[in-house]
């Protein structure tokens, strides 16, 4: 008898707010208190630690003990590819007539996902070496090797070797352009560069990032 996985108790444990807001600040790829993550979701510690059970029971958070802190995470990049997927086909918070006209959501321009660039300057940039044959058009979760980094703007970040020890490249689907970013070794890669070139800073809570002015010459100098 074939046995069919069980869906349904990996959609109630996503399928409440409280829960919904933690997965998306845990999308950033760092250890989160049960605190912070109360905070984010708008509920009380107490309440936020029963919510961490559930996610902990289904496999997609997981905890750890540091000292007297209990610090949460997100169970792997499979979660990460479930909670982005889902963010596509999710309709936005507010009403569309009270979305803001264009839209002015930090996140929209840049964010970290789970450890790589994501947002409009992730899609531009996944455009861009798409179109100057660094790496090759992908299917929203395809990956692939990326033979040659000689590129202008990997030049600049300081990336000349991959991480061989996961996909060089995979095609992440970002919620909010509707096109995809990229994940994998690259991906991770071009965010560290980012931050250490000083092109983007991380924002003081959240998954938003800051586009610095240095960035944005350096950018435009690039043609982006």
């Amino acid at each position: 008898m074939r046995v069919e996985p069980d869906i349904a108790t990996v959609a109630r444990a996503i399928g409440e707010p409280a829960r919904a807001a933690m997965l998306l600040q845990l999308m950033d790829g760092e250890t989160h208190t049960a605190r912070r993550l109360a905070e984010v979701a708008g509920i009380a510690p107490s309440t936020a630690s029963a919510h961490l059970r559930v996610l902990c029971a289904s496999g997609l958070v997981h905890a750890t003990d540091a000292g007297r802190r209990r610090l949460h995470r997100l169970a792997g990049p499979e979660v990460a590819q479930l909670v982005e997927a889902l963010a596509a086909l999710a309709p936005p918070r507010l009403p569309g007539s009270l979305q803001p006209s264009p839209p002015t959501d930090a996140l929209l321009t840049a964010r970290i996902c789970y450890g790589h660039l994501a947002g409009r300057l992730g899609v531009d940039i996944a455009a861009r070496l798409r179109r100057d044959d660094v790496v090759p058009a992908l299917e929203p979760g395809g990956t692939a090797a990326v033979p040659d980094l000689h590129h202008p703007l990997l030049a600049e970040l300081g990336i000349r070797d991959l991480d061989p020890a996961r996909p060089a490249v995979r095609a992440c689907v970002d919620w909010s352009h509707g096109a995809v970013h990229l994940a994998g070794a690259l991906g991770a890669a071009l965010l560290t560069g980012l931050l250490a070139a000083g092109w983007v800073r991380r924002r003081p809570a959240g998954r938003a990032l800051r586009i610095t002015t240095t960035g944005r010459k350096c950018l435009a100098e690039l043609g982006f």
